[in-house]
C-alpha cells in the first residue's frame, strides 16, 4: 500500500503544487480527488518520516491532538482527518495568520476569541490574543524552532514526579537557586483563568487576555477597553463596590450598638438587607450590558424574554423610597451630604450612580443594545440612595446640614436641623 501511495505521489505531484503546504492546482491538468489527495499526504508524510529517520507511523496516530502535535513538531500547517479525509488547519497556520476568523476553527489559538457566544472556557485556553502580531510572531518562532511544547512538557514531567512523591502532602513551588536567569524564564507559568496559574491549579483572576487593551464581552466579542461599553460596564461595577461599603459599615454599626441580651441589634431596619438586594440588581445590570443584544430596544417583554431586565425591580426601589420617607421629616430644601460616614458613602453611591446612568444612556439611545429597562433601574436607584442616605442619618440621630435660603438675606445658608430616629 505504501509503495502504491508513493508510485501514486510522483504522478499526483505534476498536478499537485504545494506552498507552505496548500494545494495549488495546475490549469492544464484535471483536479485530484479529496482521496487522491489523502494519499499524497499520506506518501509524503511517510517520505519526511523517513528522511528524519522518524520511528512514529503517521498513519497509525488516530488520536485528534496527537495528530496536531505531530503536525506541529513538523512545522505543518495542515494535516488530515483520519475520519473524514478533510484538510485541517494547524495552530501554526492560525498564528500566521494574526487574528481569530471567528469560524469556531478545531485548533485556534486564540481561544475562539471572535466567536459569538464563545465560553469563558474557550477563552481561557487562548495560547495568543487576536490581532497580537508581536505574540503571535513568537509563537510562530517556538513553532519553527522546535520549542512550541517545552513549557507544556515541563509541567507534565513536574506533575508525574510530583504524584509519585509519597512523602509529600503538600505541593510547594520551588525556585531555581544560584541561577543566572530571572525567575520568570525558570518556572513555567499557567495559562491563567481556570487553567491556573504559575503555583496554583485552581481558578486565578487573571488571564493575561486584556494585556493589550483589550477586554472580551460575555458574546466573545473583543472590544477596547476605552469602548462605551466597558465605560458603562465598569461605573456600574464600580457602584457596586461603593453601596459594598456602606453594608459593611451599616453591618459594623449593628454589631457595635449595646443590647441587653448580647444579640446584634437592628439599627437600620430592612435597609442592610435592600443594599445586598440592589449589590445583587447591579450585578444583573452589568451582565446585561456585557451582553449586548441588537435592537432591544424595539422588542416588548415577551419578545425580550430573559435577554431583557425586569421592570419589576424599578417598581420595588420605589416601595422601597416610599417606606423611608414615610419615616422622615418633609424635605424642602437642598442637604449637604454629611452626617455620619455611612450617609457619606451613600451619597458617593449615588453620585457614581448617576455617572453609570450617564454611561448607559448611549448604549439605550444610540447603539440600542441595552434595555431601557436597566436604565429606568439605575435612573431609580439614585433616587433611593439619596433617600436611603438621609434614613440613615434618621436612624443614627444624626444632624443633617440643610442648605436653604433666608427671607432675610440672597444667599442660601446651612441650617442644622436634628433628625432622631432612635
Amino acid at each position: 500500500m505504501i509503495s502504491q501511495a508513493v508510485s501514486f505521489t510522483s504522478r499526483a505531484l505534476n498536478a499537485i503544487k504545494i506552498t507552505h503546504n496548500t494545494y495549488r492546482f495546475s490549469s492544464c491538468l484535471p483536479r485530484p480527488s479529496i482521496n487522491q489527495i489523502t494519499i499524497a499526504y499520506t506518501a509524503l508524510d511517510l517520505q519526511n518520516m523517513a528522511e528524519t529517520n522518524s520511528s512514529k507511523d503517521d498513519a497509525a496516530i488516530t488520536d485528534i491532538e496527537d495528530l496536531h502535535r505531530h503536525a506541529i513538531m513538523n512545522k505543518q500547517s495542515t494535516y488530515i482527518d483520519p475520519a473524514t479525509g478533510f484538510t485541517v488547519f494547524t495552530e501554526l497556520s492560525h498564528l500566521k495568520r494574526g487574528k481569530c476568523c471567528g469560524n469556531m476553527c478545531r485548533h485556534c489559538p486564540y481561544g475562539w476569541s471572535n466567536v459569538r457566544g464563545a465560553s469563558e472556557e474557550n477563552a481561557s485556553s487562548a495560547r495568543a490574543v487576536s490581532g497580537d502580531r508581536e505574540c503571535t510572531g513568537r509563537l510562530v518562532k517556538q513553532i519553527l524552532d522546535g520549542t512550541y511544547y517545552d513549557d507544556e512538557d515541563t509541567n507534565l514531567l513536574s506533575t508525574k514526579l510530583e504524584s509519585n512523591d509519597a512523602n509529600s502532602s503538600t505541593i510547594k513551588p520551588s525556585l531555581p537557586v544560584n541561577s543566572e536567569k530571572s525567575t520568570s524564564t525558570n518556572i513555567s507559568r499557567g495559562k491563567g483563568g481556570r487553567a491556573g496559574g504559575t503555583f496554583t491549579s485552581k481558578n486565578v483572576p487573571y488571564t493575561r487576555g486584556g494585556d493589550k487593551g483589550t477586554s472580551q464581552l460575555f458574546t466573545g466579542e473583543r472590544r477596547k477597553k476605552d469602548d462605551i461599553l466597558f465605560e458603562a460596564l465598569g461605573t456600574v461595577d464600580e457602584l457596586c463596590s461603593v453601596v459594598g461599603v456602606v453594608y459593611a459599615e451599616l453591618k459594623a454599626a449593628e454589631k457595635r450598638a449595646p443590647t441587653d441580651n448580647g444579640t446584634t441589634k437592628s439599627i437600620y431596619g430592612e435597609l442592610p438587607e435592600q443594599l445586598l438586594e440592589v449589590m445583587s440588581r447591579l450585578f444583573d445590570v452589568g451582565s446585561h450590558v456585557a451582553k449586548p443584544v441588537p435592537n432591544i430596544k424595539e422588542m416588548d417583554q415577551s419578545q425580550k424574554g430573559n435577554k431583557g431586565f425586569s421592570s419589576d425591580h424599578t417598581t420595588m426601589l420605589e416601595e422601597w423610597i416610599d417606606a423611608m420617607t414615610e419615616e422622615l421629616p418633609e424635605l424642602t430644601s437642598f442637604i449637604l451630604p454629611t452626617g455620619s460616614v455611612a450617609s457619606s458613602n451613600l451619597h458617593v453611591a449615588r453620585t457614581v450612580c448617576r455617572r453609570a446612568e450617564r454611561r448607559m444612556v448611549p448604549l439605550v439611545q444610540e447603539e440600542e443594545t441595552c434595555d431601557p429597562d436597566a436604565l429606568a433601574y439605575v435612573n431609580r436607584l439614585s433616587d433611593y440612595l439619596f433617600t436611603a442616605a438621609r434614613y440613615v442619618n434618621f436612624c443614627d440621630g444624626s444632624d443633617e446640614t440643610q442648605y436653604r435660603k433666608a427671607k432675610s438675606i440672597v444667599q442660601r445658608e446651612r441650617i442644622i436641623v436634628k433628625l432622631n430616629g432612635r
